[in-house]
């Protein structure tokens, strides 16, 4: 569909081009997870962009999908969501992003605190976590250890690929390290779960 050649362009690089003759730009980001191409585009295009590719997709059986699949799909990668996982209150270092996070790059709005946490260390971790019972984590329910409070789910899903429970969420150190037994409690009931290595789902290329 498009006027240049797709494969060459890095995983999280980008290129102008055009689709059904609009100017369009092509990022290998891909939030499911997935090796594909996200597409952008002035908005009044959008119903004409969207028919030319289900069109394209019919020999390939294309099917379009809603966000509660792509939020699925995100959780398995251990994607962050703006607004559940990070958000004005937290800081990358402690949600595992520094390596996307450079503070040799010059100044930017949030650099003093980020080299802080990166200096001084932090007090909490984002960690991945696999339920042992049949159950579904959800935004802000709590992470209990003892009986004792140690941080709060950010999100949780029923994964497809896994057909387990899983959940991302902020835990106290030394709470964060991979095979820690924790607690949720989901609607009054304390559930299992393990810390995990994240991305929960290990893609097969």
């Amino acid at each position: 569909m498009s006027d240049i050649e797709l494969s060459p362009i890095k995983f999280y690089w980008f290129r102008e081009g055009q689709i059904d003759g609009i100017d369009v730009v092509f990022s290998r980001t891909g939030y499911t997870g997935e090796d594909g191409f996200e597409v952008a585009f002035d908005a009044k295009h959008a119903v004409r962009i969207w028919n030319a590719i289900l069109e394209a997709g019919k020999e390939f059986d294309i099917d379009p999908i809603g966000l509660g699949a792509r939020d699925t799909l995100r959780m398995e990668m251990k994607y962050c969501l703006y607004g559940n996982d990070i958000d004005e209150t937290t800081n990358p270092i402690e949600a595992g992003l520094s390596w996307i996070t450079k503070v040799d790059k010059g100044d930017f709005i949030g650099r003093g605190p980020i080299v802080k946490a990166k200096e001084e260390g932090v007090s909490r971790k984002l960690v991945g976590f696999e339920l042992k019972d049949r159950a579904v984590p959800r935004h802000g329910y709590r992470i209990v250890k003892d009986s004792k409070d140690i941080g709060y789910v950010t999100s949780g899903t029923f994964s497809p690929s896994l057909e387990k429970g899983i959940g991302l969420g902020y835990v106290n150190l030394p709470f964060n390290e991979v095979g820690t037994e924790i607690m949720l409690q989901i609607r009054g009931r304390e559930v299992a779960a393990e810390v995990v290595k994240t991305p929960f789902y290990q893609r097969p290329y």
